[in-house]
């Protein structure tokens, strides 16, 4: 049995609210079940997610690709540039080094990787005609430095040493060795080139005018396996925080701030303390728009929700769980009892009481009136916490009087719906929806 019932209130996670609110406007206007109008409305949200899902994959796919591409000929460009300035240092004042722009969108970086192409292709062309003195091994190695394995990498340097004047070629295989030693820690993902840093010192160990330059330049490279490992541990970190944050941003995300988190996502950058912040600022807005767009579902829900359940209910406004306020509602046959839900939008409470007219005498036929109705209610309440809970509107309850524990409130008769007029009950009892499932 129960008197007043005080409920905290929630909104189920993922929108759910939203779905309920959007499938019971779609069934009244189509005159459609809930049920399927729901169905219909998760399926599209369903697709509208998996859609933005595939085409960030894709995004990034394309864009990863594209770095990596970018990456892979810039080393062999680099090396090649190395064996030819080694031929002939005049060759330099033609071979100006090629920066990578600092914009990393796709159309920048593929205009950026087709001046590589553009460069590396003029090299080979003057390494063929020059024919370098080199032997047909020479040759082939040099036009196999695209993405080449440890050994290939450093034998391209040593071809490169075997070309400069002053340099002892009894080293070059002591210098080579060491240099591999020491990149066989080096752990890259599968597809990744060698990191400019490090392919530097490696080849600058490999044509070291001496023993002690040399040993020198070991001691820089083993650091550098050291920070290589550590920046991609914080790297792995941030692309997945970088991840999640471009799942949850709006599809309104300045194109900027989405290139930025999406470099991230691939590896290439670290997390900005600029980018994280702008982008908690967009998240922090389009959680308040969310949070508002589930109040005004909610206030949809609630209504309908108890129209659907046999309830004759005032309007329900939608700024109810925005500003708080006062709705009553009652089933036909009720007389003069009413239910009145007050909500509390600052604590997130419902409040339930039995209502009725003060001018009704106060005797004991009365009171027992008063019992039935608040025991009558006691039995219903459940139905409808089931029915708000399946459309996202949670009710936990947090205070429950027995009936008869407390008078039935007697109030103003003017703080009263006007239930007797017959346009009001017209509109309070308009067809509910089917309930095969709430």
């Amino acid at each position: 049995m129960s008197g007043p019932i005080t409920a905290a209130f929630s909104f189920t996670p993922l929108g759910a609210v939203i779905l309920a609110a959007q499938a019971l406007k779609e069934a009244r206007a189509m005159g459609q079940e809930y049920a399927e109008a729901l169905e219909q409305a998760r399926e599209r949200e369903a697709e509208i997610v998996a859609t933005r899902r595939q085409q960030r994959e894709t995004r990034l796919q394309r864009q990863s690709a594209l770095l990596e591409e970018v990456g892979r000929n810039e080393r062999q460009l680099e090396r090649l540039r190395g064996i030819v300035l080694a031929l002939d240092a005049n060759a330099a004042l033609n071979m100006a080094p090629l920066q990578r722009p600092a914009v990393n969108d796709q159309e920048t970086l593929a205009a950026h990787a087709n001046t590589v192409r553009e460069a590396i292709h003029r090299i080979e062309a003057l390494l063929a005609q020059a024919g370098a003195g080199a032997s047909e091994k020479q040759r082939a190695l040099l036009q196999d430095t695209a993405a080449p394995d440890l050994d290939k990498l450093l034998a391209a340097y040593a071809l490169q040493r075997s070309f400069q004047p002053g340099l002892d070629p009894e080293q070059t295989k002591q210098f080579s060795d060491t240099a591999a030693r020491i990149l066989e820690r080096l752990e890259l993902p599968e597809g990744l080139v060698m990191p400019h840093e490090l392919e530097r010192l490696a080849r600058d160990i490999v044509l070291a005018p001496s023993l002690e330059r040399a040993e020198s330049l070991a001691t820089e490279l083993r650091l550098g396996v050291q920070r290589y490992h550590t920046e991609q541990a914080t790297k792995s970190e941030d692309a997945a925080e970088a991840l999640a944050l471009l799942e949850a941003l709006p599809d309104s995300t300045p194109a900027f701030l989405r290139t930025a988190l999406e470099a991230v996502a691939m590896g290439t950058e670290r997390l900005a303390p600029e980018t994280h912040r702008a982008a908690q600022e967009l998240l922090d807005a389009a959680q308040k728009a969310r949070e508002h767009e589930e109040q005004e579902a909610a206030a949809l829900v609630l209504e309908q929700s108890l129209r659907d359940l046999g309830y004759e209910v005032e309007g329900v406004e939608s700024t109810l769980f925005v500003d708080g306020g006062v709705v009553h509602f009652q089933r036909p046959g009720w007389e003069n009892y009413f239910v009145r839900m007050r909500l509390d939008a600052r604590e997130k409470t419902l409040n339930f009481n039995v209502v009725r007219p003060r001018s009704e005498e106060d005797n004991p036929q009365r009171q027992r009136l008063d019992f039935l109705a608040e025991d009558r209610w006691c039995s219903e309440f459940p139905r409808l916490q089931q029915t708000l809970a399946a459309r996202g509107l949670n009710l936990a309850v947090t205070r429950q009087l027995g009936a008869g524990e407390l008078p039935v409130q007697a109030v103003d008769p003017a703080t009263l719906p006007q239930a007797s007029k017959e346009e009001e009950r017209s509109r309070a009892s308009a067809a509910p929806l089917h309930l095969k499932n709430p």
